[in-house]
């Protein structure tokens, strides 16, 4: 059995779950979208946009605890499996990442759907660049992020006051994380950026997104502040993705001999 293959048999309940939970939620909004008024589906659709995105927090979360836990459970001989941790991370990486890649094209995908069919148009690539984007910026350190911190406990098996500490490092990652993500169109600016989006809401739409009445083009609202969507944030994550992955095959190694 393959490392890849080895990691969905493990997590098959968790991305079950999820990907159960997303296109269960696509096949009711479809439901909705042909059989009642779209722009009630549309109100739906945005309320229940904010509560399922933060469901992809489990993917690092999981992660984390299930490596913290396997250096002295039944699955400790993985650690100790003569293959090298660098595929060992990648097969845990690519898991969890193909898997919020696919909750998150479900969630932007009917999005995109429900907006387009309520009126709101905009250019074709917005929604993949959306997606995308996200992926670089946020899922992809984040899920590297929680196998850090897994294997940091796993390797140093840290007492209360040291988990205290290993928590606050995390939460310091992140901090980090944040300022270099907001510093980074300061100091990246050289890098090229995405062209603004086309999207216009018609008058019937505007108020449910918060917006004033009328037809909204929300492009020529944005060139007057911005000549572009910056895209430091992406190279930002790319940058701590790779860097996690590096200090993730090391300590894999620092499990072994643990």
């Amino acid at each position: 059995m393959s490392l890849f293959a080895l990691e969905l048999r493990k997590h098959r309940v968790l991305i079950g779950g999820m990907l159960l939970v997303a296109f269960l939620w696509a096949a009711w909004m479809a439901r909705q979208l042909l059989a009642s008024e779209p722009l009630v589906t549309l109100a739906i659709n945005i309320g229940f946009l904010f509560a399922l995105a933060p469901v992809g927090l489990l993917v690092p979360v999981v992660l984390a605890r299930t490596l913290s836990g396997e250096a002295t459970g039944p699955l400790a001989f993985l650690l100790t499996s003569p293959r090298r941790g660098l595929a060992h991370v990648a097969a845990r990486f690519g898991v969890a990442l193909a898997t919020l890649a696919i909750y998150y094209a479900v969630l932007v995908g009917m999005s995109s759907w429900v907006a387009s069919s309520v009126g709101v148009k905009y250019d074709v690539w917005l929604p993949l660049a959306a997606w995308a984007y996200f992926l670089a910026a946020w899922a992809a350190p984040a899920v590297l992020a929680g196998i850090v911190y897994g294997l940091v406990v796993a390797a140093y098996r840290p007492g209360r006051g040291g988990q205290i500490v290993a928590v606050s490092a995390a939460f310091g990652l992140f901090k980090i994380w944040g300022w270099l993500t907001w510093r980074a169109g300061e100091y990246l600016a050289f890098l090229p950026q995405l062209p603004i989006p086309r999207v216009n809401v018609p008058a019937e739409i505007a108020p449910y997104l918060g917006l004033a009445r009328g037809d909204i083009d929300l492009t020529a609202a944005l060139q007057t502040i911005i000549d572009g969507i910056p895209t430091a944030p992406a190279f930002v994550g790319l940058l701590l993705t790779v860097a996690l992955f590096l200090v993730a095959a090391h300590l894999w190694e620092e499990v072994e001999w643990a």
